[in-house]
């Protein structure tokens, strides 16, 4: 009698899986800086797999153990030593160089534009790795993808580990970042790539205005540079960001397209699987090869083999075989938000959509509606915990924009591309064709702009434990578990108890006492101080407002009774209205720019809020009393006291500039200061309890 398997294996999710755990491995040797060598440890543990196959004489488990041991030890060595070459610094970061390279790309920020150059040199040095140019407002020669540049810069060389995180510049390998000090000069190199690129973008910018050519560029190539910051940001309130970013949504309907023209025109089914297979390698390829892009590429490709040979394609294999290729080629978009996201949100598309579909078909929902809404739905849940573990929430309205807007996009994006292409083909007509492809898209994204969705945002409760719990939880009510009912019952009430107990730890604790959080950004850094009477939310004047968002989502306090803020005269300036709290404390010696009428500035230099006592002794200094310890809150280099139970400071602080002697603190946690035993840029946000006098980390 055989015994049926509680799930059916599939090797090529397995086997990327392990990849997976291999690159995190070797991701946490090179943070915790441990010795390589401790890789060894898998070979025993390997042979006793082995041997153990071997007694029951199970061949297959002896393969799969040899393979999985070779897989993770190679994905493991790759991320390490990936991460090991970015920390090698090429040259002197004190110096100016002359600097040459080829641009791979070229964009711009709310500051100006950029370049990215390859295959650089500081004089006759070889850079190892790309650098990040910002462009002053007449940097010199004209110059885009595929140009030699060349200029006088000083480089600054990227940290791997700042904040505690992957630097998001070691995914692409950007090793330096610098401003031109002298006018660049360029010479002009074709690239097929950059020049396909650059005119699609000029079909758009030519012929549409600058914010709709803005959008279409996003969709068209996933370029967002020139989308409006606040439009970016609501787009992803909203749940429907990934418009922007070139994925299985924009794949899809080239290779659907494709595939529906090549039938109506009876093409041989291999000249057909051959063109189509190139035509979007040859999109994603002017696309940048994105991470979303390349995946997509690649389970397209892997379901046209399928169906060519008449094997059954599997929807999760294909994922597997994506994710392996892409880690092995680039470890660190493990790390990445975009593979996080085209990972879990395809998974969650097979390992839901069919279940969701059959559950709403008993309840009698029409077979087109509960389709349209099973996909969605199946990757809204597959996208949420990595919503929240990166960005502190999710859209609490994503669901239903995706079903009723994504469809309507796709048509759009579809007339769009078409007439991009006939554009591109026929340039006298562009104005005509670009005019009427845009215009419902324009309207489309218009509404979509005025709308508000910030109010409709699930803040984060919980990352860490909350993440692999929410995906056994989601694994134990889908269809991919052979489970009877009342294991299957018992599995999901458990993870699901455990999952409530997570989120009412974030949320609630502390019961007693107060819970602080210090987190640094840039030049800036903030503080959080959160208790069963309220939150209190610190910012000096260069903090991160982007992160500080995150960090109040993350630690469910986007509701604040009092913002308060360290700094210099024009500390005002920094305070953001999309920041839940109409009461803002600055310092009466400062002259801040009371600049909204929603607002109300306090300069009051003894307030207290939430129980706690502050105190500003100057524009720079503050003190909190709380629950019998007492708080030093700098940005200064100077301080006012000799010691204090815990200084929080941005700087190595001294009482006096003449004299020498450092603020004596029973503990000092500095922003941005790393090597020292407390400090927010090693160990990115650091928390620490305080209750009845008592500092507890």
């Amino acid at each position: 009698m055989s015994v049926k398997r509680i799930f059916n294996a599939r090797i090529p999710v397995l086997i990327a899986s392990t990849v997976a755990l291999g690159v995190l491995t070797g991701y946490l040797i090179s943070y915790k800086e441990i010795s390589v060598c401790w890789l060894i440890a898998v070979i025993p543990l390997t042979a006793i797999i082995f041997l153990f196959s071997f007694i029951l004489k199970k061949k297959k488990m002896m393969i799969l153990a040899l393979v999985f041991a070779v897989v993770f030890t190679g994905g493991a060595l790759n991320s390490y030593y990936t991460l090991q070459n970015f920390k090698v610094c090429d040259v002197g970061t004190d110096k100016l160089y002359l600097i040459t390279g080829t641009v791979k790309e070229k964009g711009s920020t709310s500051y100006g534009e950029y370049i990215i150059i390859d295959n650089a040199t500081a004089y006759d040095d070889k850079l190892s790795g790309k650098v990040q140019v910002y462009l002053t407002e007449n940097y010199g020669d004209f110059c885009d993808v595929g140009y030699k540049v060349q200029f006088y810069a000083e480089l600054k060389f990227n940290d791997t580990f700042p904040y505690g995180e992957l630097n998001y510049y070691a995914e692409d390998n950007i090793k330096y970042t610098c401003s031109n000090y002298t006018e660049l000069t360029s010479t002009y190199h074709f690239s097929l790539s950059g020049s396909i690129r650059s005119h699609i973008k000029n079909t758009f910018y030519e012929n549409l205005s600058y914010d709709t050519a803005s959008v279409c560029c996003a969709m068209m190539l996933g370029d967002t540079q020139n989308v409006d910051d606040e439009a970016l940001v609501n787009f992803r309130y909203g749940g429907i960001a990934h418009i922007f970013a070139v994925s299985g949504l924009h794949i899809g309907l080239v290779y659907g397209v494709l595939t529906f023209i090549f039938k109506k025109l009876r093409l041989n089914k291999y000249a057909s699987a051959g063109l189509r297979i190139i035509a979007i390698i040859l999109y994603a390829w002017i696309c940048g090869f994105s991470v979303s892009s390349v995946r997509a590429v690649i389970m397209c490709a892997t379901n046209i083999f399928a169906k060519l040979f008449h094997v059954k394609s599997d929807g999760l294999n294909n994922l597997g075989f994506a994710a392996v290729f892409i880690l092995f080629v680039s470890p660190l978009s493990l790390f990445s938000v975009g593979f996080q996201l085209s990972v879990c949100g395809v998974g969650g598309i097979f390992l839901f959509s069919n279940l969701i579909k059959r559950n709403l078909k008993k309840i009698k929902i029409p077979d087109k509606i509960s389709s349209g809404v099973s996909v969605p739905l199946g990757a809204q849940a597959g996208t949420f915990p990595v919503m929240l573990a990166n960005f502190g929430y999710a859209s609490g309205i994503g669901l239903l924009l995706n079903i009723l807007v994504i469809p309507i996009v796709s048509i759009l994006f579809t007339v769009l591309f078409t007439g991009t292409v006939f554009s591109l083909i026929i340039p006298p007509a562009a104005s005509f064709i670009m005019q009427y492809s845009a215009l419902p898209l324009e309207a489309l994204l218009s509404f979509l702009v005025a709308a508000n969705f910030e109010n409709a945002i699930i803040s984060s409760f919980g990352a860490g434990i909350f993440v692999p719990l929410y995906f056994i939880v989601s694994l134990a009510f889908s269809d991919k578990l052979n489970l009877k009912t009342l294991s299957r019952s018992m599995l999901a009430a458990c993870g699901v108890s455990l999952l409530v107990i997570c989120v009412l730890a974030q949320t609630y604790l502390p019961i007693n006492g107060y819970k602080v959080t210090v987190s640094a950004c840039n030049n800036g850094g903030s503080v959080i101080i959160k208790s069963t009477q309220g939150t209190v939310l610190i910012m000096t004047e260069d903090a991160s407002l982007s992160r500080i968002k995150s960090n109040l989502h993350r630690e469910h306090s986007t509701n604040l009774d009092g913002v308060i803020i360290i700094g210099g005269d024009y500390c005002a300036e920094a305070y953001d209205m999309s920041l839940n709290c109409s009461d803002v404390y600055v310092c009466s010696l400062n002259i801040p720019v009371q600049l909204y009428q929603t607002v109300d500035i306090h300069y009051e230099k003894n307030f207290t809020i939430c129980g706690i006592e502050f105190e500003y002794i100057d524009g720079h200094n503050l003190t909190a009393s709380i629950d019998g310890v007492n708080l030093l809150l700098s940005d200064d280099n100077d301080l006012p006291f000799r010691s204090c139970d815990m200084l929080i400071s941005l700087h190595e602080n001294y009482i006096d500039e003449l004299e020498i002697v450092p603020c004596r603190a029973k503990y000092t946690v500095y922003f941005n200061i790393p090597k020292t035993e407390y400090n927010a840029y090693d160990h990115g946000n650091l928390t620490f309890n305080i209750q009845n006098g008592e500092i507890s980390f």
